[in-house]
């Protein structure tokens, strides 16, 4: 069998397509991922097929204009509307052709919505195409919102529903790109957005959601739609960890990790000010993972900062974990077993950040603008309490038996079979 990947975003969107890609391979399947060049090291060095295509999200945001755009867009709409035509939309369009290029040959094809077209090649290859959003955005409940329209808010059962058709429309800003696509590349009429987001001309699209069961344990209107075979994770056999952070971590006691992945922070120097002056009066050591969040690099006895670090090699020797709240980090620090905080930013960051707290997996979260060093103190003294500690470790007892790459696996097999 011949999986083809569409996978669009940060890391934190591609890295689950990579561990199910890599399962695959292992399984005897053939796999392939079409994703930005950003990630073409981390898929070939898993042992997947890559395929770069135009958009690149990580890319973007290392422009000078594309971090203007992440942190601006809602105070400057006419500076982002005109980026978006001028370098989003055309590279997008390119992607619909480099992707329908990665799809012949394939057996299935397993997309991200942000790979909008993906339907589109499935239905004129006649194969089975799966839906793999990492956060639980496209199927229809009662029992939450949207997490695009709100993260902390209960609209009730009529409403709540109701917020899931903005994925209907999710596609219509590239809708011209689309239908460019169809009509000269698959020889299709034009369509309308979103008439594809559950099911093609009445079949429906499986939905695979890589979550714990767990956390959703309240969600009966999912029904059978919903397939959750637990979080991905990617086998750490060939990563390492870098001898400065080896270095650091054996100078001394266990370090509370801190990291922030690709968002940018508003103020990075005065978070790291406030951070390593609460370090110190809890007697504490951290290691930042600077990512693109503009902290500094730098090392003393107390703080290193370094660019990056694989999750599931460094959060395993924390002390305690502090993190933007995305999907693939908050898995991480739950398997890890260690207490975690979350400082949620945007998109479906505030939704973890507040399910976990309620749930007693994390401590009460805190917004980048309430960030003070008494905040941090409290936060890092909570991380050594008995309780908290003996949480995190049931949480991390009923993850080490999950396998989500694998149930997930078995999942598309059949599917294909089925087809």
């Amino acid at each position: 069998m011949r999986l083809v990947f569409f996978a669009l975003g940060s890391r934190g969107d591609v890295q689950p397509y990579i561990a199910l890609a890599k399962k695959a391979t292992q399984y005897g399947h053939s796999a392939l991922i079409c994703t930005g060049k950003t990630f073409e090291k981390l898929v070939k060095e898993n042992g997947v097929e890559f395929k770069e295509v135009e958009s690149d999200l990580m890319a973007m945001l290392e422009s000078d204009e594309g971090k203007f755009i992440y942190n601006s867009a809602l105070k400057h709409p006419l500076i982002t509307k005109n980026y978006v035509k001028k370098v989003v939309n055309p590279a997008f369009r390119k992607t619909l052709d480099q992707f329908w290029e990665g799809a012949q040959n394939a057996d299935v094809l397993i997309y991200h919505p942000k790979a909008f077209g993906a339907p589109d090649m499935a239905f004129a290859l006649g194969i089975p195409c799966i839906n793999m959003p990492l956060i639980p955005v496209v199927y229809p409940i009662e029992e939450f919102p949207n997490l695009i329209i709100s993260t902390n808010k209960n609209f009730g059962r009529v409403l709540n529903k109701f917020t899931y058709t903005v994925m209907s429309n999710a596609e219509r800003s590239n809708m011209k790109e689309v239908n460019d696509f169809r009509e000269k590349t698959l020889k299709l009429p034009k369509r309308k957005a979103g008439i594809y987001n559950l099911a093609i001309e009445g079949n429906k699209i499986p939905i695979i959601y890589p979550l714990n069961p767990m956390l959703f344990e309240d969600v009966k209107s999912w029904g059978n739609n919903i397939f959750l075979p637990g979080f991905f994770y990617l086998d750490t056999d060939e990563l390492h960890l870098d001898t400065l952070i080896k270095q650091f971590i054996n100078e001394g006691s266990k370090p509370i990790v801190i990291s922030f992945s690709s968002t940018p922070l508003k103020d990075p120097l005065d978070f790291r000010n406030k951070l390593k002056q609460a370090l110190i009066k809890t007697g504490n050591r951290g290691i930042v993972l600077t990512g693109t969040s503009g902290i500094p690099l730098e090392k003393d006895n107390h703080f290193l900062a370094i660019h990056a670090a694989p999750h599931t090699l460094l959060f395993p020797l924390a002390k305690g974990i502090v993190h933007h709240g995305g999907v693939g980090t908050m898995a991480t620090a739950l398997k890890s077993g260690k207490p975690q905080m979350i400082i949620p930013f945007a998109v479906d960051q505030p939704f973890w950040a507040n399910l976990l707290y309620k749930k007693g997996y994390s401590l009460k979260p805190l917004n980048e603008k309430d960030i003070e060093v008494d905040a941090l103190i409290s936060r890092f003294k909570q991380m050594e309490e008995k309780e908290t500690r003996k949480n995190a470790d049931l949480v991390k007892n009923i993850l080490d038996k999950e396998k989500g790459t694998q149930s997930a696996l078995e999942y598309i097999e059949k599917i294909v079979k089925e087809w």
